[in-house]
């Protein structure tokens, strides 16, 4: 893809220089228009996933009784 890609190699390279700086580097990022979008989506999915049977999965715990 070389001069074919979406985004800048440069500009992604400084942002991983920005992102190894920093005191507390986030674990995933989006590197990208696109990533974000991606992201954005599977967030959403789990969410609702984690909403859909929130009763039940709290349900789960001890009784403390």
């Amino acid at each position: 893809m070389d001069g074919k890609q979406g985004g800048d190699p440069a500009k992604l390279a400084e942002a991983v220089v920005k992102l190894a700086a920093l005191e507390k580097p986030p674990t995933r990022f989006a590197a990208g228009v696109d990533a974000m979008q991606t992201f954005e989506t599977k967030a959403k999915a789990l969410l609702a996933q984690a909403q859909a049977h929130r009763e039940l999965s709290a349900a789960l715990a001890h009784d403390n009784a």
